[in-house]
């Protein structure tokens, strides 16, 4: 469990960033590359950075694996830098942080030669590590930071609703399903058991579009306090930019079936039973249970009964659709 400690003084400091941390999405994308294909969202950014074939990256991904400790001196942001300045952050590390990190690494699994050498802090190696980086980033996430910019705007748009509405406090509250908040301490569920006293410093709230499963922070509570939480992007986010005015992407969608019926496909894409749906959508349950007959007869959701409640989940064809690869016509695009 990680337990996040604020006093009064914490509570008036609680800023959310402007944007997405360039490396802090480089990191937890590394982590998703590896990962199964689990989240629908994520299944076509997955393919296409797989089929890259990044042979220079694999070092990456010995210091980023999927599970248990990342270093962090990989991340050294709160989205107050652009890419370039942050990399520079990462090749200025002191020997002694890269020697100290890299040696908790090492207790979860064995250094590789590459690491022992970037342990050193050696020139060349750290050079290697920067072009690394570079690469990678350059790849599999610049041609996306419009659209990771957007979905982050959209996102702090909503939490300054809930600042104003309920305070800072309702701002941490809501901020993630698995968050709880019980003043003056704020409990994520984490593979480790961490405490971080804030001691007036304040927190820096972080979205990243890659960050899955609950927020997460830094293992060092001496560095500047971060927390970076998920953004949890729609199916089809890899579609060509949303015209002027659509403010959810759905407006081909939204062509083809009608706005509830789109919204209701939309929100089936994660799985959920009638009543789950009903709430993701905010319509009474008579009216998700019409449009589910209608999308299921046209072949877009698939229901079934697992255990002891009904499930409703998107086919390939409803997939197909909310990815953009339907034309407004219905046809393979």
């Amino acid at each position: 469990m990680l337990r996040i400690h604020f006093t009064g003084e914490d509570l008036s400091r609680v800023t959310v960033a402007t944007r997405s941390d360039p490396l802090w999405d480089v990191l937890l994308s590394l982590h998703m590359v590896q990962e199964p294909d689990r989240s629908l969202a994520f299944s076509e950014w997955r393919r296409r950075t797989r089929a890259l074939r990044m042979p220079a990256v694999r070092p990456l991904l010995e210091l980023a694996r999927p599970w248990g400790y990342s270093p962090d001196f990989l991340t050294p942001g709160r989205g107050e830098a652009d890419f370039a300045h942050q990399l520079e952050d990462v090749l200025s590390t002191p020997r002694t942080q890269l020697s100290a990190e890299l040696a908790i690494l090492a207790e979860e699994s064995r250094p590789t030669p590459w690491i022992r050498e970037l342990a050193g802090g050696d020139h060349q190696v750290m050079a290697r590590l920067g072009d690394t980086l570079a690469a990678y980033h350059r790849v599999a996430l610049a041609p996306y930071q419009a659209r990771i910019q957007a979905h982050a705007e959209a996102d702090r748009a909503r939490r300054g609703l809930a600042l104003l509405n309920g305070g800072v406090e309702r701002l941490l509250a809501e901020l993630h399903p698995r968050v709880r908040w019980e003043a003056p301490v704020l409990q994520i569920p984490v593979y480790a058991d961490q405490d971080v006293y804030l001691e007036g410093r304040g927190l820096v709230l972080v979205p990243s579009f890659f960050c899955r499963i609950q927020p997460i922070t830094l293992m060092d509570p001496d560095r500047p306090p971060v927390l970076v939480y998920p953004l949890s992007p729609r199916l089809g986010w890899l579609r060509p930019a949303a015209a002027e005015g659509d403010q959810d992407g759905l407006d081909p969608v939204v062509a083809l079936l009608g706005r509830t019926r789109a919204h209701v496909l939309d929100a089936a894409a994660a799985g959920g039973t009638t009543t789950e749906l009903a709430v993701r959508v905010g319509v009474a349950l008579p009216v998700i249970s019409r449009q589910t007959s209608v999308l299921r007869e046209a072949g877009l959701l698939d229901t079934r009964r697992e255990g002891g409640s009904v499930r409703h989940h998107v086919t390939p064809l409803g997939i197909a659709l909310l990815n953009g690869e339907l034309g407004p016509d219905g046809t393979l695009g």
